[in-house]
Parts: C-alpha cells; structure tokens; sequence
C-alpha cells in the first residue's frame, strides 16, 4: 500500500514538473516554430511576441510580417475546445490593431512581398470555413498613383447553431479628394451559398477636374460555387461640379447607374440628369453569354446644350452656346473575358484576346451652333464612323463635316473628311491602313492677314499606312502617309503694293518615320513634282524637289532641296530660266538659340553663278538672308549678258567683270538690308553708243528703302555717241524718305573742254527737276562740228552754262550762255546759203562776205526752248572782215539751224531712261 502511494506520488510529482517545465519552455519553442513555418512559406518576420498559451487559447502581441511590414497586428488571440481541435479549426479569433498595405499602383504586387503566401485567384470563397472572428482598430493602407488613400475597418464573423455564418465588415475612407462610408454584409450556409449586400453611403469625390458631392449605392448578391446567380446593383451620384468651368453652380444633378446579372446575361443601364432636370445621356449595355463567348450590345445617346458637357476634361475651353448630340451602337463578340483578366493579373499580352473580337459600330456626333466668344461662332460639324473588326482585322469608316472650322488663325468653312480605313490585329503587330484614298476637303478659308486663299483646298490621301510593333524593350510606332494636294491659289497681301498671286501645284507629298520607347523621332519627308507661278511678275518655279529629315544628326542635314526651272515666263524675260539646289542645316552654338541655315547655288548650265545663303533662328527672331552673284567674266568671244539676262540683249560686245549681292537681316527690332553692285572694266555697244572701261562700285545701306553712303563713284573712260566724251566721273549719294539722287560731282571732257555738274539733286518722283551744265574751255571749231552748220567754222575756246529743266516729257531751256574769253576768228562760206541769199540784196550779199573772214573780239551763243516750241540758237558777233570795208565793225546776231534739236532729245532720252531705272530702283510704280 505505502509501495503504491509512493509510487502515485512519485508520478504526480513528475507529471507536475512536466508540466511546470512545457509551461516555462513553451512561449519561445512556439514562436521560434511560427517564424520557422513563415520562413518556409517565404514570409519574413520582423518580431513576434507569444506572451500567453495554455491548453484552449494563445495570445500573440506586436506581430509584424513582410519585406517592408506589409502586415502588423498589435494582439492575435485565439481560443479553441477540444472538439475544434478535432474538426482541424479554432473557436474564434480576436484581432485588434491591424495595419496593412496593399499596392496598386501596378508597380509592386498587391500584397508586396506576402503574394506568394495569398490563395489563388481560382479558389471557390464558399468552401472556405472561417472561424468566429473579432475585428477591432484596424487600418488598411492603399498605395496609388492617385496618391495614398487610408481605409478604417470594423467587423466580425460569427457563427451560428443553425450552421449559417455571417460576415459583417464596416468600413471608411478620409481623404483630400475622396470620403465615403460602406458596410458588408454576408451570410453563408452549410451548402457554400453566400448571399450578401454591399452598401455605400456619404460618399464625396474631390478631382481637380471633378467634384462629386454625395454619391451612394448598394448591391445585392448570391454566389454559389463561383457562379453569380445574381447581382442587382444601384449607385446613384449627385450634386455634380466641374472646378475649373466658368459655371460655378452644379452641372449634373444625377447620375444613376443600374446593373442587373444572372447566370449568363448582363444588363447595364445609365443615366445623367442635368440641373434642370433633364435627360443629357442614356446608356444601355448588355452582355449575353459573358461567362462563355460574351455578345455585346452597346447603345449611347446623349444630346443637350454644350454647358452641361465637361469640356476641360478633354482639355477643352468651355463654349459659350450650342448643342451637340451623341448617337452610338456597338454589337458583336469577344473572347472570354476571363482570358482578358488573367492576362492583366499575369501582365501578359492582350493582342491574342483583341485577335479575335469580332464588331461592328456605328457613331454619329453632331454639332450645332457652337461658339466661342470671340474666336467661334455658329459651329456646325458632323462626324460618322461606321466600323468592323472581325478576328484581327476590320474596318473603320469615317466622316466628319464642319461649317466652320478655327485652327490658330485659320477660319476654315464647309470642310468636310472622308477616310475608309482598315486595321489588323497580329500576334505582336497592329497595322491601320486605308482601304483607298481619302479625302479632305476645305472649300473655303478667310481672308488673313498676310494671305487668302482663292480656291477650295483639296487633299488626296494616297496612302496612310501606321504599324505598332511590340517588342522587349516597348513598342515601335512605323508610318508611311503619301498625300496629293490639288492646286491652289494665294493672294499673298503686301502694305504698299498689290496683292501678289502665287499658283501653287504641292506636287506629291510624303512622310515616313518610326518612333520607339525611349528614342527620338526619326522621319523622312520628301516633296516631288511641286511648282510655284507668282503673278503678275510671272516667276514661275518648276520641279520643285525637297527631302525633309527629322530626329536624324547626320552631319546636322536637315532638307535637302532642288528647284529644276526658275523662269521669268513675260515675253522679254528679266533673266534666262535657272536651277537652284540646296540644303538646310541645323546649328548649335553655345550661348544662343538654335538655328536653321540654308545654303544654296544655281545657274544655267556649265555657269553657276548664283548663291543663296541664310539663317534664322528657331525662336524666330533673328534671322538673315544673302544673295550673291558671282563674279562674271564677260568677253566678246565668250559669256554675254543676254545668256544671263535676257533684257539686256541689246548690250553688245561686253566685256569686263560683273559682281553683286544683296542681304537682309532681322530681329524684333526690324528689318536690316544691304547690297553692292561692283562693275570693272566693263565696256560694251548700245544702239549707237559705246561705253569704254566703267568701273562703278555702287553701296546700299538700305534695300527696302533705298539709300547709299555719301561718295558713290561711277567712271567711263570713253563715250562715244557721236560725240566723243572721255573721263567721266560721277561722284553722288542715293538718299531716301523722300527718294532723291544727289549728285556731288559729275565731269567729263568733252569737245577738248570741261563739262560738269555743280552739286545737283534730282527726285524722281517730281515732274520737274532742273540741272545746271558748267562749260569750260571748250574748242569753238569742235562745237561747230557737233552741230553741223554748213560751211561754218572757227577758233577759240568757249565758257558759261547751260540750265537745263527737265518737266514732264519736255525738255526747257531759259538763257543759255556760252561765250568766248578771248578773240578769235570764224568763217562762214557756204554756196547754198549764198545761192539762197542771191537776190535778197547788197546787205545780205554784204553780211556773206564779212562772214568769210569775221575777226571776232566779242562771242556768245544763247540757247533758248519752252516746252511747246523748237529750239532757238542765236550766235552773238562783234568784229570785222580786214578785208571788207576797210576793215569796219560789225554786230552781228545769227538765228543757226543746226541739229542741237536732236542732241537736246539725246540727252532727254537718255534722262528718261536713268529716271525710269530709279524709279524702278526705288519701286515708285
């Protein structure tokens, strides 16, 4: 008996220090099992704290899971009984201050480092049994790429005697721009049928586009095994503003959204009610078959005043008035929508899926009276697009119709599109081409500014071809676009001058190019068969060739371009047809703004002599342009002036170097320009004048307004237009506002004398203009020679003025003067003039005989012409004939005819001619 006892107690006392040890061993052999069975499952554990267990409950504190905490609950307790231990559950579980984090903005996945651990997407809910479950303190925290949202959660699951489990969870979210309130509400059976609502309450949406101030909702549902039964859902949003519209009160009063669902069948309606209670859009969707192979069928219509419409979410200014009207129907199939979904979850390529979607669409947008402030009035427009898609590929019909369209400064009415497009879909390849040309249409443009446009503006496009490859590093964007514009006209306007015509044939017009993820654009445009006529100046530009190039750096090219024909279409043209060629560069220098530059040579063949170089900025401030004719080398036996410039064929013989060119600079200051016209050595035949060795360098300041420096230089070594004329030299200024030419100097020796110019100014925008022709110690017997009196002759030397008026077409000379310094003789000895003087009597017969022999001490000859009357010459005597009587003192005073007449409308001729020449200079016609 003592045996037994100490035996039990023995047992006793074991089974007591067996316990007390399990007890004091227990809590860390339980929390190091937990972090090794985390560890196993791929799960980090950053602390853990099992601070109670005994045989029916456990009590864990500050728990914290995940690569960055993704999970931390500050108290887990669980209970259990015996009989749950059995049945492989617990009796219940009480949580208290859970904090979660779940990402979605895509970068991570949702549950960050503790995915792996989650249960598939595939799992049936109704066949998971959870214990009765206390939720309490609990916050979830949502990252976006909307910003950082935070999610208050209460609720518990509790289980029933009759076997039925409930679900309740109530939850809120605070925000800036979003707040709301919802409850969960499920009940489960002992079949797996759930059946739940879901509701939603004082819910606001603050966007900077869009602000919604109380929206709210429920949802009815059954599940059962995965299969949605039913599912009837309302939400309704009201009170609804767009911040940065003009209209400051709400837009929409309501927008009401209703889903019904199934087994099968999906029905989705919706409407949006204005302020005043009225109908803009209804939308009614429905989807048949959408577990299996989904048929869609999908109608919009919205229609109402364009105040009720949000523009500025489409980045558009709010119209003043007007109405648009939307209609739209889509029907068709598409694969199953599972397949779409698990491709998104996978971030696996959706083209497959898009393959074989087969629809058909058809869409209708019109507006009416759509207007602007100031910029739009009375915008009316029509866009259809009928469309098809069937296994990848399909069919896009588009139409669009405008009354009056603005794009910048471009007021453009009645223009219409059309453009029948097809699109395919391949494995990583979307292609969209058009089935034949299309076409776009502007009938008409307003007058602008700097021109207008006469015709219609007609556009075929040949060709639009864009393809969108996917690849490992992104995608690549390729096109091809052919465009043929038909002929137009431009009234180029100018602020002084008749609007300049220019026909334009744009020829054939192309762009090709690709854009890939991460890269710079890279194009090719090219510009073939193109021309330009400018009328009334009858210019025309032939052949017209450009090769555009954008995104490349090769050698900074930008265009190259070529002009086959430059012609000058009157009948006498100013110069002989030319081709031009040419490239356009990009420039970079360090401290100022990018600039393009253009340079370009052109000719006849075998001669290029001409050059075009220029630059301008990108910011469009400061740019110039040069213009260069090379030096010409003209001979008698080689190149003309004729072959060049067809104008000048009448200069013969040319020989000598020819140079010049002209430049224009601007800036927002204005406009600057230059040039220089450099003549040496040149001599040449006009008509029956020859011009001998000129040399003249002639330098504009100005070219808008013509003006030079002071001491312009014009030399000719000879002249002679039947009357020899050496040394010319010219020396003047070119002045503007008014245009005027004054002359500083001008002489030449003519008739073994000086003639010059004293300081003249002639306007060649007055009728009249008056010169003042010095005469110095010029040969008596040369003057006689010029004139051609017959039988007249002498000597002595001459001096005085001759003042010259040019008015009008006339040429007027009042007093002329010229006189003899010292005495000389004269003879006079003509046998016509005595056969006509035979009979007149002895005083005649008298003055003959004296003339013979005249010793003159005293010379003048006076010129004198109006405007209406012929030139009167008088030649003013005093002296004697030795030899008649005895040597007596004559005054004699002789009316001449002689050719001075003809000289005099020379001289008038060739006034008019230079007159003509500044004129054109100074653009006075």
């Amino acid at each position: 008996m003592n045996k037994r006892l100490a035996t039990c107690l023995l047992i006793i006392a074991g089974l007591s220090i067996t316990v007390f040890s399990f007890y004091v061993v227990s809590l860390p052999l339980l929390a190091s099992f937990i972090s090794d069975q985390l560890r196993k499952q791929g799960i980090l554990l950053h602390s853990l704290a099992v601070t109670d267990v005994s045989f029916n409950s456990l009590l864990l504190r500050n728990l914290s899971i995940g690569r960055d905490n993704e999970l931390q609950i500050s108290k887990i307790h669980i209970t259990w009984r015996l009989r749950d231990l059995l049945a492989g559950t617990v009796g219940s579980i009480e949580i208290s201050g859970l904090q979660a984090a779940f990402d979605l903005s895509s970068e991570q996945p949702l549950w960050g480092s503790l995915q792996s651990a989650m249960p598939s997407t595939g799992e049936d809910p109704g066949a998971i049994w959870l214990p009765a479950i206390s939720l309490r303190d609990s916050i979830i925290h949502l990252c976006s790429a909307q910003g950082h949202f935070v999610i208050t959660l209460e609720g518990n699951v509790v289980q029933a005697d009759s076997g039925i489990q409930t679900v309740h969870l109530d939850a809120e979210i605070k925000d800036s721009f979003v707040q709301g309130k919802s409850s969960l509400a499920i009940a489960r059976d002992t079949q797996g049928h759930l059946q739940g609502k879901i509701t939603v309450s004082e819910g606001k949406l603050n966007l900077p586009q869009l602000e919604i101030f109380d929206f709210s909702g429920q949802a009815a549902f059954v599940f059962s095994a995965m299969r949605p039964p039913h599912i009837q859902a309302e939400f309704v949003l009201s009170d609804i503003h767009l911040p940065n519209s003009e209209q400051k009160e709400k837009v929409f009063e309501q927008a009401r959204f209703n889903l019904q669902m199934d087994e099968n069948n999906a029905h989705l309606t919706g409407k949006l009610m204005a302020s005043s209670d009225s109908l803009i859009a209804h939308l009614d969707a429905t989807v048949r078959h959408y577990d299996s192979t989904p048929d869609i069928e999908l109608v919009l219509n919205a229609s109402d005043t364009v105040n009720y419409y949000p523009w500025q979410l489409l980045g558009l200014a709010q119209p003043d008035s007007g109405m648009i009207t939307l209609q739209m129907k889509v029907t068709g199939q598409t694969p199953p929508f599972q397949e779409l979904y698990h491709n998104a979850l996978h971030d696996l390529n959706s083209l497959g899926w898009l393959q074989r979607l087969t629809l058909a669409g058809q869409a209708r947008l019109e507006l009416q009276n759509l207007s602007y402030a100031q910029k739009l009035s009375n915008l009316h427009g029509l866009l259809r697009l009928d469309a098809a898609l069937t296994k990848g590929s399909g069919k896009l019909e588009l139409h669009a119709e405008t009354d009056r369209l603005v794009i910048g400064p471009i007021v453009a009415r009645a223009t219409s599109a059309v453009l029948p497009l097809q699109i395919r879909f391949e494995q990583d390849t979307w292609q969209m081409g058009l089935q034949k040309p299309g076409q776009v249409t502007i009938k008409k443009i307003d007058p602008m500014d700097a021109f207008n446009l006469k015709s219609s503006l007609d556009l075929s496009i040949q060709k639009m071809d864009i393809e969108l490859v996917k690849n490992s590093r992104g995608a690549i964007l390729n096109h091809h676009l052919v465009v043929r514009p038909r002929p137009i006209t431009l009234l180029v306007k100018q602020k002084q001058a008749a609007a300049v015509e220019a026909q334009i044939f744009p020829g054939k017009i192309s762009l090709s190019g690709k854009l890939g993820s991460g890269e710079k654009y890279q194009g090719l445009g090219t510009i073939h068969h193109a021309s330009l006529t400018l009328l009334p100046s009858q210019i025309r530009l032939n052949e017209i060739a450009a090769m555009l190039k954008f995104g490349t750096t090769e050698n900074d090219k930008v265009a190259d371009f070529t002009i086959g024909q430059l012609s000058h279409q009157a009948v006498t043209p100013y110069f002989a047809p030319f081709s031009l060629s040419g490239k356009i560069t990009s420039k970079s220098v360090h401290g100022q703004p990018k600039a393009y530059t253009i340079d370009a040579v052109g000719g006849i063949p075998d001669t290029r002599y001409l050059r075009i170089i220029g630059e301008q900025a990108i910011d469009g401030r400061e740019g110039m342009l040069k213009i260069m004719i090379a030096p010409l080398t003209f001979a008698n036996d080689g190149l003309q002036p004729k072959t060049l410039f067809p104008a000048l064929a009448q200069l013969e013989d040319v020989s000598g170097m020819v140079s010049a060119s002209v430049k224009f600079k601007w800036s927002k200051k204005g406009m600057r320009s230059s040039g220089i016209l450099d003549l040496n050595n040149v001599s040449f035949i006009h008509q029956a004048a020859k011009i001998s060795g000129m040399n003249a360098t002639l330098d504009l300041v100005d070219l808008l307004s013509p003006r030079s420096p002071p001491q312009q230089s014009l030399t000719i070594r000879q002249v002679d237009a039947g009357i020899p004329m050496e040394n010319l030299v010219v020396s003047y200024q070119i002045k503007a506002s008014p245009p005027r030419i004054i002359l500083e100097k001008a002489n030449l020796f003519l008739l073994g004398g000086i003639v010059s110019l004293g300081p003249t100014l002639i306007d060649p925008t007055s009728i009249r203009n008056d010169i003042l022709i010095l005469v110095n110690n010029i040969e008596l017997a040369a003057l006689f020679d010029l004139i051609k009196v017959e039988g007249l002759a002498g000597n002595g030397r001459l001096d005085g003025s001759i003042p010259i008026t040019f008015e009008g077409d006339h040429i007027i000379i009042h007093d002329s003067h010229l006189e003899a310094d010292i005495p000389g003789m004269l003879q006079f000895q003509s046998e016509k003039a005595a056969q006509m003087l035979a009979s007149t009597g002895k005083e005649m017969q008298l003055l003959l005989q004296v003339l013979q022999d005249f010793h003159y001490t005293e010379l003048s000859l006076k010129l004198n012409k109006s405007a209406a009357h012929d030139l009167k010459a008088t030649l003013s005597l005093l002296g004697n004939n030795p030899n008649v009587k005895k040597g007596r003192m004559f005054r004699l005073n002789i009316n001449l005819e002689s050719n001075i007449g003809e000289i005099l409308e020379a001289i008038n001729q060739g006034y008019k001619l230079s007159n003509e020449i500044l004129r054109d200079l100074f653009r006075l016609d």
